[in-house]
């Protein structure tokens, strides 16, 4: 029984998978930073990385999790 429960919600969820992918994205859009202001590599770590070496400053990345 409970094995069939499982089975059930796994196959409820893969199904869901692409809704919550596309307003996962249109989220990303919405929250987009349009305007930065400032030296700021955006959306590019291994550019900021190579800068940080060209430099020889830290590097600050920051993962932002948008729900």
């Amino acid at each position: 029984m409970q094995v069939r429960l499982s089975l059930a919600v796994g196959l409820i969820l893969c199904a869901l998978a692409p809704l919550h992918a596309e307003e996962a994205r249109d989220l990303r859009e919405a929250l987009a930073d349009h305007a930065l202001k400032g030296d700021w590599i955006y959306d590019d770590a291994d550019k900021g990385l190579e800068e940080g070496r060209k430099t020889g400053k830290p590097v600050l990345i920051s993962f932002r999790c948008v729900p």
